[in-house]
C-alpha cells in the first residue's frame, strides 16, 4: 500500500507541474519598414509615359522619356530607365532627384541604345524608382508610347544602316579643300567608299543638304537645292573609291550658325536590295574646319 500511495503522489505532482507550465510566446512576425519599396503601381495610378526624339537629341544620341503625372500626388524620380524590345536595354537616364507634381509633364533624356534588329514587334517600358511627397518609395513599370512613330523610324534606319555597313562604309576623310569657283569660295569634301565584303549591292542615290551647307555643281557652282545626286552602286567585293562633294554655306545668318547642331552630319539616301533608307556620314574631326570655312565664305 505504501508503494501504491507513493506512485499516486508522484503522478499527481507531475500533473500539477504540467498544468502550471507557461506557454512561450510565438516569435513576432518580421516588421516592414514604414517606407519600404513597393512594386505596386497603385500609388501612382494615372502616370503615363511616352518616348520621342527632338532635333537637339539627334546630335546627342539620345531620346526623351516623357512622364505625365496624372495621379493626385507628387513624386521625385530616384532612377529612370527605358527598356525596349528594339534597342539594347536598359537605357538609363543620368538625371535623378527630379520632382514631378500632380498634372506636370516632364521630359528626361535617355541615351539611345543600339538597335536590336532580330524580331518584329517594338515595345517600350519606363522603369521608375520614385519617392512620393509623403515619403513612401516604390518602383513602377509604365508602358510607353512612341510619339509620332519616331522610335520605329530610328529602329528601321539603324537596322538598314547596319546592313549597309556590311556591304560598304562611307567616311569623310581629311579637311575640306577650299577654292574659288565662279567668284565664290567653295569647299571640296572627299568621301571614302570602302567595300566591306558583304553580299548584296548598295546604291548611293543622293547626299542631302544640311542646315549649314548646301551642295553645288563642282564645275559651274550652281546650287543644288535637292542635294547632290550620286548614282553610284557598290558591291561588297568592289575596289575602294572616293566621291568629291562641293559645298557652300546654306545661309550666313550668325544666329542660325551659332545654334547649328546638325550641319556637319551628311545624310546619304541609299537603296539596299530594293529597300530605301538613309546612312549618316558624320565628321566630328573636321567639324571645326567646316565652321571656319562657313565663316570665311560668309565674310567674303
Amino acid at each position: 500500500m505504501l508503494r501504491l500511495a507513493s506512485w499516486v503522489l508522484v503522478a499527481l505532482a507531475s500533473l500539477l507541474l504540467a498544468s502550471c507550465a507557461v506557454e512561450e510566446p510565438a516569435a513576432p512576425a518580421p516588421t516592414t519598414a514604414a517606407h519600404a519599396p513597393t512594386t505596386s503601381a497603385s500609388q501612382l495610378q494615372g502616370l503615363t509615359a511616352s518616348v520621342y526624339q527632338s532635333r537637339m537629341d539627334v546630335a546627342a544620341g539620345q531620346v526623351e522619356a516623357q512622364l505625365t503625372n496624372g495621379s493626385g500626388i507628387g513624386f521625385t524620380v530616384r532612377r529612370l530607365s527605358l527598356e525596349s524590345t528594339g534597342f539594347r536595354s536598359p537605357m538609363t537616364s543620368g538625371l535623378s532627384g527630379i520632382m514631378i507634381g500632380p498634372g506636370r509633364v516632364v521630359d528626361l533624356p535617355v541615351p539611345l541604345g543600339g538597335a536590336v534588329c532580330a524580331g518584329d514587334s517594338l515595345a517600350y517600358e519606363v522603369h521608375l524608382d520614385y519617392e512620393l511627397d509623403d515619403g513612401r518609395t516604390g518602383t513602377v513599370v509604365v508602358p510607353a508610347s512612341d510619339q509620332g512613330g519616331r522610335m520605329a523610324d530610328l529602329h528601321a534606319a539603324q537596322c538598314l544602316a547596319s546592313e549597309a555597313d556590311t556591304v560598304a562604309t562611307l567616311t569623310l576623310t581629311g579637311p575640306p579643300e577650299e577654292r574659288e569657283l565662279a567668284g565664290t569660295l567653295v569647299a571640296d569634301l572627299t568621301v571614302a567608299v570602302a567595300p566591306a565584303g558583304g553580299t548584296g549591292e548598295l546604291e548611293l542615290v543622293r547626299v542631302r543638304n544640311t542646315t549649314l551647307l548646301q551642295f553645288v555643281d563642282p564645275d559651274t557652282g550652281e546650287r543644288q537645292p535637292d542635294g547632290h545626286p550620286v548614282a553610284v552602286t557598290v558591291a561588297g567585293g568592289d575596289n575602294p573609291s572616293t566621291i568629291v562633294l562641293t559645298v557652300v554655306p546654306a545661309c550666313c545668318d550668325a544666329h542660325a550658325i551659332a545654334d547649328d547642331k546638325q550641319g556637319t552630319r551628311f545624310r546619304v539616301d541609299v537603296r539596299l536590295d530594293g529597300r530605301e533608307g538613309t546612312v549618316t556620314v558624320a565628321a566630328p574631326e573636321v567639324t571645326t574646319a567646316l565652321y571656319g570655312f562657313v565663316q570665311r565664305a560668309c565674310a567674303g
